[in-house]
């Protein structure tokens, strides 16, 4: 690869990437932050704010099906340069987001005990107790936050990395802001706040996702530049864009919800472990989010400038074009990694973690830190690329399979039969790493994936 085409290249997915990349940092300093609020309430908070993100990313992934799908059509329709069909295509996956996410909600409410019942039996009555009480208060969130994602896709689809930033920036602030209120409480003299712990961190979020969804909705309705969505008949069910967005995010909301579920029955694992394991596993998530934000922004980066090349017609560059996302990753991936690594010891303290989970936290972080930017980027960019083509299927059966047999299975062999606790789990997520990037690998340079793009009439 020359020079010349090295820059161009950069500047492109830096373009697209870099908002993205900026978005992810404030949501996972956010997520971060509002970890450690928390974690100055007890253990067995830091403990029920593992278990229920758990169940909230995994009913988020059902709606990856919205979100992915939405963004690879549009993002295709973009590069042909047919708006019309873009912008129908759009509206279409906001009226499906909006159905799903409001069944869902109605789910969590009505069936929540048993739902956490089955899941975390073995928790201690303090975290359970605690779960319950957040989840009820931020299930209110799912119907806003479905909606916010799908139409972050459609904006990012039409290449409009920036707003989606903006708003998310502005988002987490204000859930900042409200959360060290809400939390911990506040005291100015003339005006005393008190504290409400967890149930604070979940009404914080509540009201700040709100507020990211109605600056979505306004931004895509009145002040969008490549798709803007106002007017009603974009909104009045479509099958055949629906059958569109569906094929393409379908698959891949089956995969992320099985994958979310894997992640779930992890997490049960650890829980039979300690409350030690479950504070450990939340701060080192936590923590390794925040290092692999631009591998994430990159992903969803490549997954758009893919679509837009199959759009075009372009599939000869797709290869070219995910295997120089996957060195960029893999660069910025370390260096970040390097410097957590360095200054472990006092971004550990932030969290403020007990004994027994502080002496958990090192070998998790550390060995995620050092294998990531080798295996990372060629797990999950490629998947993305792919995705992006249409070859959704195939990526759906690896990523299911390569879960279920090397993340579940191993996780509780190497946990629990080897003994080797919580970084058995961890070992185990780093085999299904090895694994889907074996796959994907192969699936690329065969070109099996060509031809598979949009075929829904305009």
């Amino acid at each position: 690869m020359q020079l010349a085409e090295i820059k161009t290249r950069t500047k492109e997915l830096l373009k697209i990437s870099l908002p993205m990349a900026i978005e992810h940092v404030s949501v996972s300093l956010m997520g971060m932050v509002s970890t450690m609020l928390i974690s100055y309430v007890g253990e067995y908070a830091t403990s029920a704010l593992g278990m229920i993100d758990s169940v909230t990313n995994l009913i988020l992934a059902l709606f990856a099906a919205l979100t992915v799908g939405g963004t690879i059509v549009v993002a295709q329709y973009i590069g042909r340069d047919d708006r019309r069909s873009a912008k129908r295509a759009g509206g279409q996956a906001i009226l499906l987001s909006a159905v799903l996410s409001i069944i869902m909600f109605l789910v969590i409410q009505f069936f929540q005990a048993p739902i956490l019942g089955a899941l975390f039996a073995d928790a201690d009555y303090s975290v359970m107790a605690a779960s319950s009480s957040f989840l009820t208060i931020v299930s209110f969130s799912y119907p806003v936050v479905a909606i916010t994602l799908t139409m972050f896709g459609i904006i990012r689809g039409s290449g409009n990395t920036f707003a989606p930033m903006l708003i998310s920036l502005m988002m987490n602030v204000l859930n900042l802001i409200l959360g060290f209120i809400l939390i911990r409480g506040l005291n100015l003299g003339f005006v005393e706040i008190s504290g409400f712990g967890i149930y604070g961190a979940g009404w914080a979020l509540v009201i700040s996702k709100a507020f990211g969804f109605v600056c979505a909705a306004y931004f895509l309705a009145r002040k969008a530049r490549g798709i803007r969505l106002n007017k009603l008949k974009y909104f009045i069910p479509d099958f055949g864009r629906q059958k569109a967005i569906i094929r393409f995010g379908l698959p891949t909301s089956f995969e992320s919800g099985l994958f979310q579920a894997g992640r779930l029955v992890t997490q049960m694992i650890v829980v039979s472990m300690s409350t030690a394991a479950i504070a450990a596993n939340t701060i080192g998530f936590s923590l390794v989010n925040f290092a692999n934000v631009p591998g994430m922004a990159l992903s969803t980066g490549t997954m758009i400038l893919v679509s837009q090349r199959i759009g075009r017609g372009d599939e000869g560059d797709v290869p070219r074009t995910t295997f120089f996302s996957i060195v960029i990753s893999g660069i910025f991936l370390a260096i970040i990694g390097a410097g957590i690594i360095l200054f472990r010891n006092p971004i550990f303290a932030l969290f403020n973690p007990s004994p027994e989970a502080l002496e958990l936290l090192p070998l998790i972080v550390i060995t995620f830190l050092v294998l990531a930017p080798i295996f990372w980027p060629s797990s999950f960019i490629l998947a993305s690329s792919l995705r992006a083509t249409g070859d959704v299927m195939y990526t759906m059966v690896v990523a299911i399979t390569t879960m279920i047999l090397g993340r579940v299975v191993f996780s509780y062999i190497l946990g629990i039969v080897f003994g080797m606790g919580i970084f058995g789990v961890w070992v185990a997520m780093y085999i299904d790493w090895v694994a889907r990037s074996i796959f994907f690998h192969w699936r690329l340079r065969s070109g099996k994936w060509k031809g598979k793009g949009i075929s829904v009439e305009n």
